[in-house]
């Protein structure tokens, strides 16, 4: 921790100085290989890993005091209906696999359905993708049968 917040500064002596960086470069490599990908490149220029902190904690640190709330109240107010928390905990991941593995002509659906509180079950999803689907299909017919009977201009040569 003292290399993220400074309390554990460089040491002046050579044979410490080279340790130090050592345990730096090595928290550097995890904060690297944690954050996403693009902002690898932002956090480039800093050498030492309490200067990549800081400038994390600068552009994305928030005190978001009603989203905290929001999330304490959805805590204190889960309800798992009937069911055991392991059989809760089971049909919120397969509900959440099963979302996870749509094709991408469904992300728009599995997006309404990823915003609806609560989040329906795996059954209220499946009904919602099979209209969906049935939609696309419609949808595809329609273009294809657009797209067969349009007039074909032709021009003449005189």
């Amino acid at each position: 921790m003292g290399h993220i917040d400074g309390s554990n500064p460089a040491p002046r002596d050579a044979e410490a100085l080279s340790k130090w960086e050592i345990k730096d470069a090595r928290v550097m490599t995890w904060i690297l290989s944690s954050v996403e990908p693009h902002l690898v490149l932002n956090l480039r220029p800093y050498k030492t890993v309490v200067a990549m902190w800081n400038y994390l904690h600068t552009v994305y640190n928030q005190d978001n005091s009603a989203r905290r709330f929001q999330l304490e109240y959805e805590m204190a107010n889960f309800t798992q209906g009937t069911l055991s928390a392991v059989q809760a905990v089971h049909a919120t991941s397969k509900r959440d696999q099963f979302l996870m593995k749509l094709r991408p002509d469904f992300e728009i659906a599995r997006s309404n359905m990823m915003n609806h509180h609560p989040i329906p079950s795996l059954d209220a999803c499946l009904s919602e993708l099979l209209s969906e689907e049935q939609h696309i299909v419609t949808q595809a017919t329609m273009e294809h049968r657009a797209n067969v009977s349009a007039p074909v201009s032709v021009a003449y040569a005189a």
